[in-house]
């Protein structure tokens, strides 16, 4: 076929408007599936720490895909479970989403014998949105520099104690794993936030800490706490000289603090799935990748059914250790 200049400027037109109706044919689709309601995200915690960045910084790049864009609404109290109730009691449109993270959606069902919400029965899985990776550390005036000494003075009657942000927070579930595997006899120090916590550990009123990496970074940039290891699969790019505890034999230590959003049961599937759609373009967005990973934030995306997996697989986890350990917050 014999393509002329007549022809080629209306094939670019054809193309142009071909475009045109896909985005006005897309735009069309997602104002059918979603309300054109903002979004509302709760996250059930304060303002500032590392889930609510996570769900800002992807919620702010889902907007210009969504009808009417995304509010953050903060919502702390009980651990998490209060935001999370209310939004298990919202309406199922797609108006209403929960940031779960491993304490909502891992530890909080086995602590607690009503949180107020049921993860199988009052929601489904949108999206897993990102990870973070645990670091153990520990005041800088204990008398170990490994592993293998650290859990050597755990053992001993008087211990050792370690701080964490709260019960059912990852930096109290995987000293309690460890306490488990290893016999240890360490004393757990509740506090409200890992603010305060931090503040302890540099002052060397508590003795070890595993923390976000986000937020404990810094202070160990600084030299006010000395890393030991860190409860991943590998060595962090962030902290190269760290060993792993798989490093210093302690296997099944791979631990990622991870964020992701539930709708209330009974959402339509298409309406689920328009919001991974969006969701998903978003992680995709360089910036926003960028974004997470200046927070030490490991991006994650996928289908729903990847959030639903993690959410069955924590739960059963920190059950088993929760029960184990005879652990409760009430």
């Amino acid at each position: 076929m014999l393509i002329t200049r007549g022809s080629r400027q209306a094939l670019r037109l054809a193309a142009s408007a071909a475009i045109t109706a896909a985005c006005l044919a897309w735009a069309g689709s997602a104002s059918a599936q979603l309300p054109n309601r903002p979004i509302r995200v709760v996250v059930p915690f304060p303002p500032g720490g590392t889930s609510d960045i996570v769900a800002r910084v992807v919620a702010n790049g889902a907007a210009p895909f969504l009808p009417a864009g995304v509010v953050i609404e903060n919502k702390a109290g009980a651990a998490g479970n209060i935001g999370t109730a209310e939004v298990a009691r919202a309406a199922p449109d797609g108006t209403s989403l929960i940031q779960c993270t491993i304490g909502t959606c891992g530890a909080n069902p086995s602590l607690y014998a009503n949180p107020g919400y049921d993860l199988a029965r009052d929601f489904v899985p949108v999206i897993m949105t990102g990870a973070v990776q645990n670091v153990m550390v520990v005041r800088n005036d204990l008398p170990a520099r490994t592993t293998a000494e650290v859990m050597e003075l755990a053992r001993k009657p008087d211990g050792l104690t370690f701080g964490s942000s709260g019960v059912g927070a990852s930096n109290h579930l995987t000293p309690e794993l460890l306490r488990g595997k290893l016999g240890l006899r360490w004393v757990h120090v509740p506090y409200r936030g890992s603010g305060p916590a931090i503040t302890d550990i540099i002052g060397g009123r508590i003795d070890v800490f595993f923390d976000n990496l986000p937020s404990i970074l810094p202070h160990i940039r600084g030299g006010a706490v000395r890393p030991i290891a860190v409860a991943a699969a590998a060595r962090l790019p962030e902290l190269p000289d760290v060993p792993t505890f798989a490093e210093a034999g302690i296997q099944d230590v791979v631990i990622e603090s991870w964020f992701g959003f539930l709708a209330p049961a009974n959402t339509p599937p298409e309406t689920v799935a328009a919001l991974n759609d969006a969701f998903n373009k978003a992680l995709a967005d360089p910036a926003v990748r960028a974004r997470l990973q200046e927070a030490s934030v490991i991006p994650v995306g996928g289908p729903p059914q990847r959030m639903g997996d993690q959410v069955r697989n924590e739960t059963a986890r920190w059950g088993e250790v929760i029960r184990t350990n005879k652990i409760s917050a009430e």
